[in-house]
Protein backbone atom coordinates (compact mmCIF):
# COMPACT_ATOMS: atom_id res chain seq x y z
CA UNK A 1 0.00 0.00 0.00
CA UNK A 2 2.77 2.42 0.97
CA UNK A 3 4.71 1.48 -2.15
CA UNK A 4 1.71 2.26 -4.36
CA UNK A 5 1.26 5.61 -2.63
CA UNK A 6 4.92 6.51 -3.15
CA UNK A 7 4.68 5.50 -6.80
CA UNK A 8 1.61 7.69 -7.30
CA UNK A 9 3.37 10.67 -5.70
CA UNK A 10 6.45 10.13 -7.86
CA UNK A 11 4.30 9.97 -11.00
CA UNK A 12 2.48 13.17 -10.05
CA UNK A 13 5.78 14.96 -9.48
CA UNK A 14 7.07 13.72 -12.84
CA UNK A 15 3.92 14.92 -14.59
CA UNK A 16 4.33 18.44 -13.21
CA UNK A 17 8.01 18.47 -14.16
CA UNK A 18 7.06 17.52 -17.72
CA UNK A 19 4.07 19.88 -17.94
CA UNK A 20 6.12 22.92 -16.96
CA UNK A 21 9.47 21.88 -18.43
CA UNK A 22 11.10 22.17 -15.04
CA UNK A 23 14.06 20.09 -16.17
CA UNK A 24 15.06 23.11 -18.27
CA UNK A 25 15.95 25.15 -15.19
CA UNK A 26 16.41 22.61 -12.38
CA UNK A 27 19.51 20.44 -12.15
CA UNK A 28 19.31 16.70 -11.50
CA UNK A 29 20.09 17.06 -7.76
CA UNK A 30 17.19 19.50 -7.36
CA UNK A 31 14.79 17.44 -9.46
CA UNK A 32 15.57 14.35 -7.41
CA UNK A 33 14.81 16.15 -4.15
CA UNK A 34 11.48 17.73 -5.11
CA UNK A 35 8.65 17.03 -2.67
CA UNK A 36 4.93 17.20 -3.38
CA UNK A 37 2.67 19.30 -1.16
CA UNK A 38 -1.11 19.65 -1.19
CA UNK A 39 -2.64 22.50 0.79
CA UNK A 40 -6.38 23.06 1.35
CA UNK A 41 -8.00 26.43 0.70
CA UNK A 42 -7.09 29.30 3.03
CA UNK A 43 -3.86 27.73 4.26
CA UNK A 44 -1.03 30.05 5.29
CA UNK A 45 1.88 28.94 3.12
CA UNK A 46 4.14 31.77 4.28
CA UNK A 47 3.70 33.89 7.40
CA UNK A 48 5.03 37.44 7.44
CA UNK A 49 8.20 38.01 9.48
CA UNK A 50 8.93 34.29 9.89
CA UNK A 51 11.75 32.28 8.33
CA UNK A 52 11.15 30.70 4.92
CA UNK A 53 12.20 27.08 5.32
CA UNK A 54 10.93 25.85 1.95
CA UNK A 55 11.16 27.14 -1.60
CA UNK A 56 7.99 26.28 -3.53
CA UNK A 57 6.81 25.98 -7.11
CA UNK A 58 3.07 26.56 -7.48
CA UNK A 59 1.87 23.97 -10.01
CA UNK A 60 -1.89 23.93 -9.42
CA UNK A 61 -4.36 26.38 -7.90
CA UNK A 62 -3.94 30.00 -6.89
CA UNK A 63 -2.21 31.91 -4.11
CA UNK A 64 -2.65 35.43 -2.84
CA UNK A 65 0.01 37.59 -1.24
CA UNK A 66 -1.54 39.67 1.50
CA UNK A 67 -0.59 42.16 4.17
CA UNK A 68 -2.41 42.97 7.38
CA UNK A 69 -2.71 46.66 8.23
CA UNK A 70 -2.36 47.91 11.79
CA UNK A 71 -6.16 48.16 12.01
CA UNK A 72 -6.44 44.44 11.25
CA UNK A 73 -7.81 44.86 7.74
CA UNK A 74 -6.49 42.57 5.03
CA UNK A 75 -5.05 44.01 1.82
CA UNK A 76 -4.38 41.73 -1.14
CA UNK A 77 -1.05 42.64 -2.75
CA UNK A 78 -0.94 40.13 -5.60
CA UNK A 79 -2.51 36.98 -7.00
CA UNK A 80 -0.29 34.16 -8.22
CA UNK A 81 -1.03 31.38 -10.71
CA UNK A 82 1.10 28.45 -11.99
CA UNK A 83 3.91 28.19 -12.75
CA UNK A 84 5.30 30.48 -10.06
CA UNK A 85 8.20 30.46 -7.63
CA UNK A 86 7.39 31.16 -4.00
CA UNK A 87 10.34 32.23 -1.89
CA UNK A 88 12.56 33.74 -4.57
CA UNK A 89 12.93 37.05 -2.72
CA UNK A 90 13.72 35.32 0.56
CA UNK A 91 16.15 32.86 -1.05
CA UNK A 92 18.95 35.35 -1.62
CA UNK A 93 18.07 38.15 0.77
CA UNK A 94 18.29 36.05 3.92
CA UNK A 95 15.54 38.24 5.35
CA UNK A 96 12.27 37.12 6.97
CA UNK A 97 9.21 36.57 4.79
CA UNK A 98 7.95 39.98 3.64
CA UNK A 99 4.25 39.13 3.13
CA UNK A 100 1.71 36.44 3.93
CA UNK A 101 1.01 33.88 1.21
CA UNK A 102 -2.38 32.17 1.44
CA UNK A 103 -4.03 29.58 -0.80
CA UNK A 104 -7.35 30.76 -2.26
CA UNK A 105 -8.34 27.19 -3.16
CA UNK A 106 -6.82 23.73 -2.88
CA UNK A 107 -3.31 24.01 -4.29
CA UNK A 108 -0.53 21.66 -5.30
CA UNK A 109 3.09 22.70 -4.94
CA UNK A 110 6.51 21.20 -5.43
CA UNK A 111 8.95 22.19 -2.73
CA UNK A 112 12.58 22.07 -1.73
CA UNK A 113 14.24 22.98 1.56
CA UNK A 114 15.88 26.39 1.26
CA UNK A 115 19.26 24.92 2.18
CA UNK A 116 18.97 22.42 -0.67
CA UNK A 117 18.23 25.21 -3.15
CA UNK A 118 21.16 27.22 -1.84
CA UNK A 119 23.47 24.20 -2.16
CA UNK A 120 22.49 23.13 -5.68
CA UNK A 121 20.96 26.21 -7.27
CA UNK A 122 22.85 29.31 -6.15
CA UNK A 123 25.63 28.75 -8.70
CA UNK A 124 23.50 27.21 -11.46
CA UNK A 125 23.08 29.65 -14.41
CA UNK A 126 19.84 28.00 -15.62
CA UNK A 127 18.21 28.19 -12.21
CA UNK A 128 19.39 31.76 -11.66
CA UNK A 129 17.95 32.75 -15.04
CA UNK A 130 14.61 31.26 -13.99
CA UNK A 131 14.70 33.28 -10.76
CA UNK A 132 15.48 36.47 -12.68
CA UNK A 133 12.51 35.81 -15.00
CA UNK A 134 10.24 35.21 -12.00
CA UNK A 135 11.33 38.45 -10.36
CA UNK A 136 10.76 40.30 -13.64
CA UNK A 137 7.20 38.95 -13.82
CA UNK A 138 6.49 40.07 -10.27
CA UNK A 139 8.02 43.49 -10.90
CA UNK A 140 5.88 43.91 -14.02
CA UNK A 141 2.77 42.82 -12.15
CA UNK A 142 3.46 45.17 -9.25
CA UNK A 143 4.17 48.03 -11.66
CA UNK A 144 0.82 47.43 -13.35
CA UNK A 145 -0.96 47.50 -10.01
CA UNK A 146 0.84 50.66 -8.91
CA UNK A 147 -0.01 52.41 -12.17
CA UNK A 148 -3.58 51.29 -11.67
CA UNK A 149 -3.88 53.30 -8.47
CA UNK A 150 -4.19 56.51 -10.51
CA UNK A 151 -7.11 54.98 -12.43
CA UNK A 152 -10.75 54.75 -11.50
CA UNK A 153 -12.00 51.47 -10.04
CA UNK A 154 -13.35 50.60 -13.50
CA UNK A 155 -9.96 51.31 -15.03
CA UNK A 156 -8.18 49.20 -12.43
CA UNK A 157 -10.48 46.26 -13.13
CA UNK A 158 -10.04 46.66 -16.89
CA UNK A 159 -6.26 46.74 -16.45
CA UNK A 160 -6.40 43.65 -14.24
CA UNK A 161 -8.49 41.71 -16.77
CA UNK A 162 -6.19 42.60 -19.66
CA UNK A 163 -3.09 41.73 -17.63
CA UNK A 164 -4.53 38.38 -16.57
CA UNK A 165 -5.55 37.53 -20.14
CA UNK A 166 -2.08 38.40 -21.41
CA UNK A 167 -0.36 36.40 -18.67
CA UNK A 168 -2.50 33.31 -19.22
CA UNK A 169 -2.64 33.78 -23.00
CA UNK A 170 -6.36 33.10 -23.16
CA UNK A 171 -9.54 35.14 -23.27
CA UNK A 172 -11.38 33.22 -20.54
CA UNK A 173 -10.25 34.13 -17.03
CA UNK A 174 -10.99 32.44 -13.72
CA UNK A 175 -11.21 35.23 -11.17
CA UNK A 176 -10.50 34.98 -7.44
CA UNK A 177 -13.16 35.40 -4.78
CA UNK A 178 -14.86 38.76 -5.06
CA UNK A 179 -13.65 39.88 -1.64
CA UNK A 180 -10.03 39.23 -2.65
CA UNK A 181 -10.44 40.96 -6.00
CA UNK A 182 -12.11 43.98 -4.42
CA UNK A 183 -9.24 44.26 -1.93
CA UNK A 184 -6.67 43.91 -4.71
CA UNK A 185 -8.34 46.70 -6.70
CA UNK A 186 -8.83 48.94 -3.68
CA UNK A 187 -12.60 49.11 -3.93
CA UNK A 188 -15.69 47.79 -2.16
CA UNK A 189 -17.52 44.59 -2.97
CA UNK A 190 -20.66 46.57 -3.82
CA UNK A 191 -18.78 48.82 -6.23
CA UNK A 192 -17.06 45.82 -7.82
CA UNK A 193 -20.43 44.19 -8.52
CA UNK A 194 -21.66 47.40 -10.13
CA UNK A 195 -18.58 47.64 -12.36
CA UNK A 196 -18.96 44.00 -13.39
CA UNK A 197 -22.52 44.65 -14.51
CA UNK A 198 -21.40 47.72 -16.45
CA UNK A 199 -18.66 45.79 -18.25
CA UNK A 200 -21.09 43.07 -19.25
CA UNK A 201 -23.68 45.60 -20.41
CA UNK A 202 -21.04 47.34 -22.55
CA UNK A 203 -20.14 44.09 -24.30
CA UNK A 204 -16.57 44.07 -22.99
CA UNK A 205 -16.94 40.78 -21.09
CA UNK A 206 -19.38 37.93 -20.76
CA UNK A 207 -19.89 35.00 -18.42
CA UNK A 208 -20.86 34.21 -14.87
CA UNK A 209 -18.52 34.98 -12.00
CA UNK A 210 -15.87 33.73 -11.39
CA UNK A 211 -15.41 32.75 -15.05
CA UNK A 212 -15.28 35.74 -17.41
CA UNK A 213 -14.57 35.83 -21.12
CA UNK A 214 -13.10 38.91 -22.74
CA UNK A 215 -15.18 39.88 -25.77
CA UNK A 216 -13.81 43.29 -26.70
CA UNK A 217 -10.36 44.41 -25.57
CA UNK A 218 -10.86 47.81 -27.19
CA UNK A 219 -13.64 48.68 -24.73
CA UNK A 220 -11.40 47.74 -21.80
CA UNK A 221 -8.52 49.79 -23.21
CA UNK A 222 -10.84 52.78 -23.66
CA UNK A 223 -11.90 52.51 -20.00
CA UNK A 224 -8.24 52.61 -18.94
CA UNK A 225 -7.55 55.66 -21.14
CA UNK A 226 -10.43 57.72 -19.77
Amino acid sequence: MEEEKNRAVAEEIESYIADYGMDHFLSAPLLERLRLFHFPAYTNIYLEQTEARFFYFLVKGQLQCVHYHMNGKLAVIALTNPLAAIGDLELFSGMPIHSNVISTCQVSMLGLPMRTVEAYGSQDPRFLRFIVDELKKKLYSNSSLLSGHVLSASGRLALFLLSEASTRRQETIELPEKESLASLLGTTLRHLNRIMHELQASGAVDGKYPSLRLLDRTILEDIIDR
